[in-house]
């Protein structure tokens, strides 16, 4: 007999969507003016793989550190969520990158 799975924690407040599309406008910023900007690739550039990776290896950084003692509970817990914000950031940005190119129509 299949378990019922576990509710959500909750959905995407427009608080964090905010801060999301906050993290993808100041990595665009950041990176436009020498042409590194994710933002401006088609959706099949290898580049976007290799941020995405890079932006997750910051969160490892990040529970490493916590590990070792280097971050305290309360530092972990806000370096963490700055990191994940730019994992989200990445990941929407790709999403939207495959959305551009397919009209929005989910893979089948």
């Amino acid at each position: 007999m299949a378990s019922k799975p576990t509710p959500l924690r909750g959905t995407l407040s427009p608080l964090l969507a905010a801060q999301i599309t906050y993290e993808r406008q100041r990595a665009h910023r950041k990176h436009a003016p020498n042409g590194g900007s994710s933002e401006e690739r088609p959706f099949d550039d290898p580049h976007w793989l290799s941020v995405l990776v890079e932006e997750v290896g910051e969160v490892a950084r990040v529970l490493c550190d916590h590990r070792l003692n280097v971050l305290n509970d309360d530092r972990m817990a806000m370096d963490l969520r700055d990191e994940l914000l730019q994992v989200a950031a990445m990941a929407t940005a790709w999403i939207d990158a495959i959305d551009e190119m397919t009209d929005g129509r989910p893979a089948s």
